[in-house]
């Protein structure tokens, strides 16, 4: 990558229960006297609108158990 900023080895998990479409407008199924619908937006409740989780902290070698025989 050429650019003034360093490419990123990290990237962030897309949301397993939204598959990072976090925002829903859901309809209600009623219209105003106007003719507008009436819309509900709503946030994954998981990631809350965001679309992608935190990543898993590593595990630190000293928290591995090693059992001798």
């Amino acid at each position: 990558m050429t650019g003034p900023n360093p490419a990123t080895t990290t990237t962030a998990r897309i949301c397993p229960n939204c598959d990072g479409f976090a925002t829903a407008a859901i309809s209600s199924g009623g219209r105003d006297a106007r003719g507008h619908l009436h819309t509900l937006t709503v946030d994954c409740s998981a990631c809350h609108g965001t679309g992608t989780l935190p990543l898993r902290p590593r595990l630190a070698v000293t928290a591995w158990e090693v059992a001798a025989r």
